[in-house]
């Protein structure tokens, strides 16, 4: 994952730098009623590795604005963790520094990120929210933001807690225990898909489900892997629930290490690449996808409206639907191939 302190983001813009870390600079020809001169766009969400969903939202928001013939440079960054939302305060500050023309975000609070989110509006960039809904009573930067590309994450967190009670009474199992892997402490992601996947077992009436253990391992790869071995250690249980991918891939991991795979189930939410292979191959029961390239697109479309003066045809609110994967057929049939191609994913492994 590509990390920007403060200082490399301001050293690297003024020297006008190309750098890795602050992104491409794209140029297209532009066409129609595209206003003749250079964007300037920025990305500051709370990961930007391809393999997450914000890498392949980004993928699928420039390769819009690239077909579409806008013209732009581009700037992007990251904090260090998903947690970490001073630092991405720190990110929105200075991005507002770059007089940027638009700026898509995917905060890591929308609580907690608001100072910086407030400067961006007074900087006169327009947002693209991302991966959050709009709060009932708005937000203080509404007027700066075009609009709210999203998906319903109780909803995600519903359907996997949903499916793994149908996955464990198919095995006769009706009184599970069950070890959830939490998001960080202050993410309201976190207990929108970690509620929402309990009342989804609670949705089925004729199981006595127990969480035997619980842990905030910070949608983080080791902490995930080392709680669930925790977990391991101390308690039998026959399912882990991980409210995102990164973790429902590391508490796979843990569980094939120790040999245990066989006999305890995992699910995920969210769909990256490393999750949809576990899924392909039978190592994760299922996962609820949004399709991310998709929602990037949403986003450049809002854009574009914009640039060419047709801000009244903006959906001001995307929602992104949410299919269950649970094998190869249902990805191959919902996935797109320039995501991951299972099929010549499986050929690879199986030969």
């Amino acid at each position: 994952m590509t990390t920007i302190n403060r200082r490399t983001l301001l050293m690297a813009t003024a020297a006008g730098a190309a750098s890795s870390q602050l992104g491409l600079v794209r140029k297209a020809q532009a066409q129609g009623s595209l206003p003749d001169r250079t964007l300037r766009i920025g990305f500051a969400a709370h990961s930007i590795d391809l393999q997450a969903l914000f890498g392949q939202l980004r993928e699928g928001f420039r390769n819009h604005l690239d077909a579409s013939g806008v013209t732009y440079e581009f700037f992007q960054a990251a904090p260090d963790t998903s947690s970490n939302h001073a630092a991405m305060v720190r990110i929105l500050e200075d991005m507002a520094t770059l007089q940027l023309d638009y700026l898509v975000v995917g905060p890591t609070s929308l609580d907690l990120n608001e100072p910086g989110l407030m400067a961006v509006r007074d900087s006169g960039a327009k947002v693209l929210m991302t991966d959050y809904e709009q709060p009932e009573g708005g937000v203080p930067y509404s007027d700066a933001v075009l609009n709210w590309v999203v998906y319903s994450h109780s909803e995600m967190g519903f359907k996997a807690g949903e499916w793994l009670g149908d996955a464990l009474r198919a095995k006769g199992i009706l009184s599970p225990r069950i070890v959830v892997l939490w998001g960080p402490a202050a993410s309201e992601i976190s207990l929108d898909r970690g509620n929402g996947a309990l009342d989804g077992l609670r949705a089925h009436t004729d199981l006595s489900f127990e969480v035997v253990y619980e842990a905030n391992a910070d949608f983080n790869r080791q902490l995930a892997y080392d709680e669930t071995e925790r977990a391991l250690a101390a308690y039998d249980f026959d399912a882990v629930i991980g409210l995102n991918s990164y973790m429902a891939v590391s508490a796979k991991d843990a569980l094939m290490a120790n040999g245990r795979l066989d006999d305890i189930m995992v699910v995920g939410m969210g769909g990256t690449i490393d999750e949809l292979q576990a899924v392909a191959l039978g190592e994760i029961g299922c996962a609820p996808f949004r399709d991310p390239r998709s929602m990037g697109r949403a986003s450049a479309t809002a854009l574009i409206q914009h640039l060419t003066g047709n801000e009244d045809q903006i959906q001001r609110t995307v929602y992104a639907d949410i299919p269950v994967l649970d094998n190869a057929y249902r990805i191959r049939k919902t996935v797109a191939a320039e995501m991951m191609d299972v099929v010549g994913f499986l050929h690879e492994i199986h030969g």
